[in-house]
């Protein structure tokens, strides 16, 4: 039992020991010439103590005192730490100072990044994983190629680097040197958005402050989308190919985005009922809708119309692109071309008649599949007036020997 006490007291000695400054004789016939040596706490709790060897006791006596007074000022911690490492640290708070952060800022902003950076993914692997997720989860074609088009240029002008090492300003730089319209800018910041919100999910990158969304907005003038006039819209009509005409009508007097005509299957069109059904899978935005079918489309869809198959014929893209080209053919009496096709024209035309005559942004902006009315508004508000609306909508077919298989208008009930 004693033997027990003893030991616990001779233990709890050596601790109280271990805290203090101490100095001893010193004898070692490695160390010729040095008489005393002098202990201190260890930086690292449990670890030897350090020790540091004098010739006189003088000597051994100045250090101890100093290093007591070093422990009572700035801890046992502080005191530990090597010369080399204290001249460091000195070194790094002057330095820091004009800037006004602390040496524990910079180690704290390391740490974080240097993990981050061990959590983190090379841009162009991120990318193929991030592609490969919204395979699966079924997106459209054509928004996976947006994607794909875009992050594979931010890819190429980052070689190598990871998710975590691209901030805002790199962003921001990399932006304004593609040499692009605000509108495609804010069309690639967009992606990146998506792609860097995806990126924090994971652990890639800061999920808290996403880089991209942290870049400049670019401000985008405004720009008037172009449109057919009614007379262009009437020559376009009558010079269609009979394989054409139900897609130009559909696009003219619905509203269908060209890759949703090419989708389109006739059973999803029902005359009986005046409606095109719009599945998510024909859908750009993988939304459902219905588009109702005017008395104009009705004329012109009707003689074309079959229970079932594709609405839009085979090469679709092609034969448009031909007829595109046979539409610009210049005029013999002005010499300038008849009609000029644009991006969207038959879309953008839809739009504008229809809200001048429904005055309704709400309900055009369901027929067009936008995500809020503001959309519809921004674009098409005041581009024609309501007479022109009327005259738009009053394009029917034409009653020639020959043409359209001799259209007749039908009354259907609704």
């Amino acid at each position: 039992m004693e033997d027990a006490k003893s030991t616990t007291m001779k233990h709890a000695r050596n601790r109280r020991e271990s805290l203090k400054v101490t100095i001893k004789p010193f004898s070692s016939p490695h160390h010729v010439g040095f008489a005393w040596v002098v202990y201190w706490p260890s930086l690292d709790a449990g670890s030897s103590r350090n020790s540091r060897r004098f010739r006189t006791k003088k000597a051994a006596e100045k250090f101890v005192l100093d290093k007591e007074v070093e422990i009572a000022n700035r801890g046992r911690e502080a005191a530990a730490l090597h010369d080399s490492v204290a001249k460091d640290a000195a070194w790094a708070v002057k330095a820091l100072k004009p800037y006004g952060v602390t040496l524990r800022d910079v180690v704290a902003d390391y740490l974080h990044r240097r993990q981050a950076a061990e959590k983190s993914s090379r841009i162009d692997e991120a990318i193929d994983e991030f592609i490969d997720l919204k395979k699966a989860a079924e997106k459209s074609a054509r928004y996976i190629g947006d994607l794909r088009y875009k992050l594979r240029k931010f890819a190429d002008d980052h070689d190598g680097l990871l998710l975590s090492e691209i901030t805002p300003m790199t962003l921001d730089q990399w932006l304004e040197g593609l040499g692009v319209s605000p509108v495609t800018r804010n069309g690639y910041r967009r992606v990146l958005t998506v792609f860097f919100e995806w990126g924090g999910k994971r652990g890639y990158c800061d999920r808290e402050q996403n880089a991209a969304r942290a870049t400049e907005i670019a401000t985008e003038k405004a720009k008037r989308v172009p449109i057919f006039t009614v007379a262009e819209m009437r020559v376009t009509l009558d010079a269609a190919p009979a394989e054409l005409l139900p897609v130009i009508a559909l696009g003219a007097f619905a509203g269908l985005r060209p890759e949703e005509i090419n989708r389109l299957d006739w059973k999803a069109i029902d005359l009986l009922r005046k409606r095109i059904d719009i599945d998510a899978g024909v859908s750009k935005t993988a939304a459902h809708r219905y588009v109702p079918i005017s008395e104009t489309l009705f004329q012109w869809i009707q003689p074309y119309a079959k229970s079932a198959g594709k609405v839009a014929p085979l090469n679709f893209y092609r034969r448009l692109c031909d007829f595109h080209q046979i539409l610009a053919e210049k005029d013999d009496k002005t010499g300038r071309p008849a009609v000029i096709w644009k991006h969207n024209v038959l879309r953008h035309s839809f739009a504008s008649y229809a809200l001048a005559k429904e005055e309704d942004a709400a309900r055009v902006a369901l027929w067009l599949g936008h995500a809020s009315p503001s959309m519809t508004f921004k674009h098409y508000r005041e581009r024609v007036t309501p007479e022109a609306a009327t005259e738009y909508f009053d394009v029917l077919p034409k009653r020639e020997k020959g043409k359209g298989k001799g259209i007749v208008k039908m009354e259907v009930a609704a």
